[in-house]
C-alpha cells in the first residue's frame, strides 16, 4: 500500500529508499546548475573578448591620431587607457625656406641640427633659428643662427652654414683657400695621429681679423678632445689646445720645470725647424685648489729674436702637462718677414732718456699723480704689433723702448693694468702711450 496521500496507486518504498532517491535527484539538479553556470561564464568571457577585439583598434586610432585629437576627461580614480604621444615643439625657430627648398637628397633638418649642436655644444651655445638658403655659390645650405648660452656673455648672435646635402660645414670664401677642406682634415689627422677620436670637424674662418684659417676639432663621443687652427694657405698648425682631466692625477708634478722646458723647446723645433727664440717667462699653474691640490701645467713664453733683440708679438706659447709631458696647448705667432725689421738695430736713445721722456708725458696727462709715478721696467724690443692680415712693409718695424709704469691710482685699483709707452730708439718719438685712470 502506498503511503503517499496524493497518489494511492504509487508503489510503496521504505523510508530509507525514499531518502536515497531524493538525494540522487538533488545531486543531479546540483550538477545541472553547475554546468549551466560554467556555460554562461564562458559565453560572457567570449562576448567580452569579441567586444575588445572590435573596439581596440578604433580606440587606439582615436587616442594616437595627431590630426583630430579627441578631448579626454579623466574622472577621479579613473585610470587612462592607452599611450598618448605629444609632439615636442623645437626650442628654435624654423625658417620659411625649409618647406619650399627641401628635397629628398638633402639630410633631414633634425640631422642637420644634431650636426650643428655637435660642433657648437648646447652648454656653450644656444640655437636660435634654422633655415634653408641657396644664395651662396649655388649651394643648398642649412643656415643656423646661434648665440652664447650664457646670458651675461657679450658675444653677439652669429650665423653659420652647413651643406644641406653632405652636412659638412660651409663658410663663404672657403673655395678660394689653397688648402681644401679635405686636405685640412687629412693634415690635422696626420699632425695628431696618436689622438683617439671618432671624427674631425673642420670649418673655415675667413673673417676680417683672420688671414684665412681652418678651425678643427677632434671629437670623441660628444666631447671635444682637441681644438686648433691651421693656416689655410700653408697647412701649418697655428694653435691647439686639449683639455686635461683632473681625475686620477697626483697632487704634485712628476716633471720639474727644466725638464718640461726641454720638452717645449723640442716641440717648437720639431714644428718650425731651427728658429731664433728666447724663453722669457715660465710658470707653473696647478689645476686644483690649495686645500685639494692637483698637478697642473707649465706655461712657457718664447720671444722671437732678431739681431739678438726680442720681438714684442712674434714668438710661441707652449703648455706642458706636468705629469706625462704631453703638449696641452700651443700658439705660434710668426707673421713678420725678416726684411720687415728696421736695419738700424743699435739704439741711439739710452734707457734713461726713454724713461725720462715717458715720465714727462705722464706728468702732463695726470699732474696730480706725479708723486706716485713708478717705472716698473724698460726693455729694448722690436715693436712688431700690427693688425691681423696686414703685411708689414720692409724696414717698417721699429726698434723701441717699451716702458712699463704705474702710479698710486693704478696700484689702488686691482683690476687696472700698468701703463705702457713705446719710445722710438732712434728718434726719441713716443710711438704709443697707454696711460689711463
Amino acid at each position: 500500500m502506498s503511503d503517499r496521500p496524493d497518489n494511492q496507486d504509487a508503489t510503496y518504498l521504505p523510508e530509507r529508499y525514499r531518502q536515497q532517491v531524493r538525494a540522487k535527484k538533488q545531486r543531479r539538479i546540483y550538477r545541472k546548475l553547475v554546468m549551466a553556470g560554467i556555460v554562461i561564464a564562458v559565453a560572457i568571457v567570449a562576448v567580452l573578448l569579441l567586444i575588445g577585439m572590435l573596439a581596440g583598434p578604433q580606440a587606439s586610432t582615436i587616442i594616437q591620431s595627431p590630426a583630430t585629437p579627441a578631448p579626454t576627461t579623466i574622472q577621479q580614480n579613473e585610470a587612462p587607457v592607452g599611450t598618448i604621444t605629444v609632439a615636442v615643439t623645437p626650442a628654435y625657430a624654423a625658417g620659411t625656406g625649409i618647406s619650399p627648398l627641401y628635397t629628398t637628397d638633402m639630410i633631414p633638418l633634425e640631422k642637420a641640427v644634431a650636426l650643428i649642436k655637435d660642433e657648437y655644444p648646447a652648454e656653450t651655445y644656444t640655437l636660435v633659428s634654422a633655415n634653408l638658403t641657396n644664395r651662396y655659390s649655388g649651394l643648398m645650405l642649412y643656415e643656423f643662427t646661434l648665440r652664447a648660452a650664457n646670458p651675461l656673455s657679450t658675444v653677439t648672435p652669429f650665423t653659420v652654414f652647413n651643406d644641406a646635402v653632405t652636412g659638412d660645414p660651409y663658410t663663404q670664401g672657403q673655395e678660394n683657400a689653397r688648402i681644401t677642406v679635405t686636405e685640412a682634415q687629412d693634415l690635422a689627422k696626420k699632425a695628431f695621429s696618436s689622438l683617439q677620436s671618432d671624427r674631425i670637424l673642420v670649418r673655415y674662418n675667413g673673417s676680417s681679423d683672420s688671414q684665412g684659417t681652418w678651425n678643427f676639432r677632434f671629437v670623441k663621443g660628444n666631447k671635444p678632445v682637441l681644438t686648433g687652427t691651421m693656416d689655410a694657405e700653408t697647412g701649418q698648425i697655428i694653435s691647439f689646445t686639449r683639455p686635461v682631466q683632473k681625475l686620477g692625477r697626483p697632487a704634485e708634478p712628476v716633471l720639474d720645470m727644466p725638464a718640461a722646458q726641454k720638452i717645449a723647446d723640442r716641440y717648437i723645433s720639431s714644428q718650425n725647424g731651427p728658429v731664433g727664440v728666447n724663453m722669457s717667462e715660465g710658470k707653473y699653474s696647478p689645476l686644483g685648489i690649495p686645500s685639494d691640490p692637483v698637478a697642473g701645467q707649465y706655461t712657457f713664453i718664447y720671444n722671437r729674436m732678431v739681431n739678438n733683440i726680442p720681438c714684442e708679438q712674434d714668438g710661441f706659447v707652449v703648455e706642458v702637462n706636468s705629469v706625462n709631458g704631453e703638449i696641452t696647448a700651443y700658439e705660434r705667432h710668426w707673421t713678420s718677414s725678416d726684411n720687415a725689421f728696421s736695419v738700424a738695430s743699435e739704439p741711439l736713445v739710452l734707457k734713461r732718456e726713454a724713461t725720462f721722456s715717458v715720465l714727462q708725458q705722464a706728468k702732463e696727462r695726470y699732474p696730480e699723480s706725479v708723486d706716485g709715478l713708478r717705472v716698473i721696467s724698460a726693455e729694448l724690443k722690436w715693436m712688431d704689433q700690427h693688425p691681423a692680415g696686414v703685411i708689414p712693409r720692409p724696414g717698417s718695424i721699429p726698434l723701441a723702448w717699451k716702458v712699463t709704469f704705474d702710479d698710486d691710482s693704478i696700484r689702488a685699483n686691482r683690476s687696472a693694468q700698468p701703463a705702457i709707452a713705446w719710445v722710438d730708439a732712434q728718434t726719441y718719438s713716443i710711438l704709443d702711450f697707454e696711460y689711463n685712470h
